[in-house]
């Protein structure tokens, strides 16, 4: 019913659950506060590929495609890298920081 987030609890749960961990990836990385959207569509992401009591210990994605999620080699979100730049002469730097934020 329109204007009664009362009757969608399940759906209203799950946002608060989703945000609830925005903020706290938000927090550890130390990123800026408009970077919630990318978090929260990783957090969407992650929790595709992890199994659900609801699916039988099944994870939605492989639920869905029929292949099993590797999630090996993913980086922590908000983690600090370096980038090789181009090339340049000896005393340039040749890679810069930057903060691996998972965007699809």
């Amino acid at each position: 019913m329109h204007d009664t987030p009362q009757h969608n609890g399940v759906a209203e749960s799950l946002n608060r659950r989703i945000m609830e961990r925005v903020q706290a990836f938000l927090a550890q990385s130390g990123l800026p506060n408009f970077l919630w959207a990318e978090a929260a569509q990783f957090i969407v992401w992650l929790k595709n590929r992890t199994p659900t009591k609801v699916l039988g210990n099944v994870m939605p994605y492989e639920k869905v495609t029929g292949l099993k999620p590797n999630l090996m080699g993913i980086p922590e979100w908000g983690q600090c890298m370096w980038v090789r730049r181009g090339k340049g002469n000896k005393l340039d730097m040749w890679a810069m920081k930057v903060y691996w934020v998972w965007v699809r």
